[in-house]
């Protein structure tokens, strides 16, 4: 039965449910209460009925993080963040803006896929899979849009906003 003590975690996980409302906190206290078995394995001390045993580790690290600070922290919602900016972000165009804007006109329209592909995936395999290329044809693709892109845009004067002031984003919002 400890073979995969990962089969596990749903036991952990039900049992933390029930003592915490948010999935959040009982997927943390299930994580927790796996930890713990796997470290009394790894000692030798494995229980003798890990899924009880699991249980009740799993309700009493829900309670533990209801006691803790974990339970305390609320998620900021868009707008909330957009009403807060960072000290160090600046409505100053940093010259990003401009090479979004301009440099999909100038690209063929698989290299316009392949960027797209780029910012909006994870990996490059992903990406790669989503414009339909391998991964080594993508990486190429990445390097000539980036040539062209230096390019087009070495006669701009894309000034960032942030070089000359390396303390800015430590500096506290008063």
């Amino acid at each position: 039965m400890l073979d995969n003590p990962h089969a596990l975690l749903p036991i952990a996980f039900q049992a933390a449910a029930r003592v915490v409302r948010s999935r959040l906190l009982a997927e943390e206290a299930s994580e927790r209460a796996l930890h713990l078995l796997t470290l009394a394995v790894l000692q030798g001390d494995a229980p003798s009925h890990p899924k009880a045993w699991l249980r009740s580790v799993a309700r009493r690290s829900a309670c533990a993080l209801l006691r803790s600070d974990w339970a305390r922290t609320t998620t900021a919602t868009g707008p909330e963040m957009d009403s807060h900016p960072a000290p160090y972000r600046r409505t100053e165009n940093s010259g990003c803006d401009f090479v979004r804007d301009c440099l999909p006109q100038h690209l063929s329209g698989r290299q316009a896929a392949a960027l797209t592909a780029a910012v909006s995936c994870n990996t490059t395999a992903a990406a790669a899979k989503r414009c339909g290329m391998q991964p080594r044809d993508f990486r190429r693709s990445l390097s000539r849009i980036s040539r062209k892109a230096r390019r087009l845009f070495a006669d701009h004067d894309v000034r960032d906003t942030l070089a000359d002031d390396a303390a800015a984003q430590f500096q506290l919002d008063v």
